[in-house]
């Protein structure tokens, strides 16, 4: 095996239903051809539904790794009726002991050492992988992968995503690992520059939004005023989306109807299984003129709707950068920290345009329509395009050090 070939992924598509994370695969892995070569292999570490995955990159080999080990350690000390912290605390100072214990385990960790030594590089993608609420799931399994990679010399490199918020004992955790195992690091928001002590040389856009080779930029046209489309999580992963809302978000539409007398699509950029993103849908028939998009299987078919749509808004950010991708505005709805930080630099894809960011329970919807309708209204897709041409110019350039490295032989 051609070591330089192959390259490991670990990453926020762990094999659910989310449009945004499989968006982000086909994005690393496009990115990693167009440096390596077509035949370049990838392998993917997955916690379920192999099957299912295969469909999403089917160039890529798909494995149950370490990370699924671990939650399964994890799942059987839920019977210790312990909290959260208390679990994961044992959790991690037995895993070590569980991987040896059986016969299954020890195979996965024999095999994760071979694919160790036979890649060339480990290359760690995602959106909110290390974020607070999702740390003590992926890092244990994740700093187990960095020193196998320092035993077996290879490189590691973190692509750019979102790293907090965290807590400084999380943040602790994370400038360690960049210390002594990681080859080199990006980012996609500026708070993480401070966050991970490292320079502004290393900010970067999200691989979606900066992915060329899967989605050209495109010559914008004049919008139609036809729809708007919209979205909503029935779930923020931190809890399930309150009542309250709910209502700010029909108020809001209803408020954004009176003002510009759009019909509008309901999008989903989540399954059942993982988030659904229907719930509201009941609630806004009530009041305003709304359709169900399908399910999108492919990302070109969200990316053509937004190209008839006049504008959007979403709480999901992937929802938002293929919405822009296609040519239409997009504005984010922020609920919370965890969705504060996606989005407080997000006027960079824009090429600098100043988009609002809806805070449903801190806004009035009449104020907030007016808004949104404004930079509608005003809103340039030539500024977009020109900040889309940089950001592909600027991840293009950053998988090309990461191939110069691994072919270089830089370790870690």
């Amino acid at each position: 095996m051609n070591s330089s070939a192959t390259v490991l992924l670990i990453g926020s598509y762990n094999g659910q239903d989310s449009f945004g994370d499989k968006c982000l695969l086909r994005c690393v892995v496009a990115q990693l051809q167009g440096v390596f070569g077509d035949d370049v292999a990838t392998v993917h570490e997955l916690h379920e539904n192999i099957r299912e995955a295969q469909l999403v990159s089917p160039s890529t080999r798909f494995e149950l790794g370490l990370s699924a080990v671990f939650r399964a350690w994890l799942n059987k000390l839920r019977h210790l009726h312990l909290p959260v912290f208390g679990q994961i605390t044992i959790a991690v100072l037995t895993w070590p002991f569980w991987l040896a214990a059986t016969k299954d385990n020890r195979a996965v960790i024999g095999r994760v050492w071979r694919e160790v030594r036979d890649c060339g590089c480990l290359y760690f993608y995602g959106g909110t992988q290390l974020s607070e609420q999702w740390f003590a799931l992926n890092f244990p399994p994740l700093i187990l992968m960095l020193v196998l990679c320092r035993l077996a010399g290879k490189p590691v490199f973190w692509g750019p995503q979102q790293y907090g918020p965290q807590s400084s004992a999380q943040r602790w955790w994370v400038r360690f690992a960049l210390d002594h195992f990681v080859t080199d690091v990006s980012v996609r928001n500026t708070q993480c520059l401070d966050l991970l002590a490292t320079s502004r040389a290393k900010l970067l856009f999200d691989e979606v939004y900066s992915c060329r080779r899967r989605y050209p930029v495109r010559d914008p046209q004049p919008r139609p005023c036809s729809f708007i489309l919209i979205n909503l999580r029935g779930s923020n992963f931190l809890r399930h989306t309150t009542t309250a809302e709910f209502q700010a978000f029909v108020a809001l539409v209803k408020a954004l109807y009176a003002r510009l007398g759009l019909p509008y699509k309901l999008f989903q950029m989540s399954g059942d299984t993982f988030c659904n993103d229907t719930g509201v849908l009941a609630l806004l028939r009530e009041h305003v003129p709304v359709e169900m998009a399908p399910p999108f299987e492919r990302e070109e078919d969200l990316i053509e709707l937004a190209g008839q749509a006049f504008g959007a808004f979403s709480m999901s950010f992937h929802g938002c950068v293929l919405s822009m991708i296609g040519g239409c505005p997009a504005v984010p709805i922020t609920s919370g920290g965890y969705y504060d930080y996606k989005y407080v630099d997000f006027a960079r894809y824009t090429g600098g345009q100043q988009v609002p960011v809806v805070d449903l329970e801190a806004q009035s919807a009449n104020e907030t329509a007016e808004m949104i309708a404004g930079y509608f209204v005003k809103y340039d897709p030539n500024r977009t395009a020109a900040a889309r041409r940089r950001a592909a110019e600027q991840i293009e350039g950053w998988y090309q050090s990461v191939r110069q490295r691994v072919n270089g032989g830089a370790g870690c």
